[in-house]
């Protein structure tokens, strides 16, 4: 491969692992980054190792890194606790805000995670990866349980 390509390989992938509403697509890429050797790479695997939310695309970035002897300030990399960094209230304002958006009277799933997904891809993401088969239950039931205003 020559240079070029390879550069736009490297850009791609990492556009893949900058990628909030996706943590399979990320994960992916965060794996195929590992074969590059490149200042720019070792950033966006440092990143994800220490940042992202989806415990899966972290402890494999946190992985890839101590394999490729990358560091965060002289230390090896370590993922200690599965911690999304969402607090309850952080959802109950985003389901107000999609509810009130939607002016739903009936409560309509598919409508709402097509809204949820679009308000805060990120969080979507990140809760789907969480609950994964429960997922559609868990939305059923924040929305259900929503504190009144």
């Amino acid at each position: 491969m020559n240079e070029n390509n390879t550069e736009a390989v490297i850009s791609d992938l990492i556009k893949d692992a900058r990628d909030r509403s996706s943590w399979e697509t990320r994960l992916n890429a965060v794996k195929e980054l590992e074969n590059y050797d490149t200042p720019k790479t070792h950033d966006v695997i440092i990143s994800l190792a220490l940042h992202d939310r989806v415990y899966a695309v972290k402890e494999e970035a946190a992985s890839i890194a101590n394999r490729l002897g990358l560091k965060k300030d002289g230390q090896k990399i370590v993922v200690t606790k599965k911690d999304t960094k969402y607090k309850n209230s952080d959802f109950t304002k985003l389901f107000h805000q999609v509810k009130r958006e939607l002016e739903m009277e009936e409560f309509d799933l598919e409508l709402f995670k097509e809204k949820f997904s679009t308000v805060n891809p990120e969080m979507y993401d990140t809760m789907q990866y969480e609950h994964k088969d429960k997922f559609d239950t868990w939305v059923e039931n924040k929305y259900m349980n929503l504190p009144k205003k």
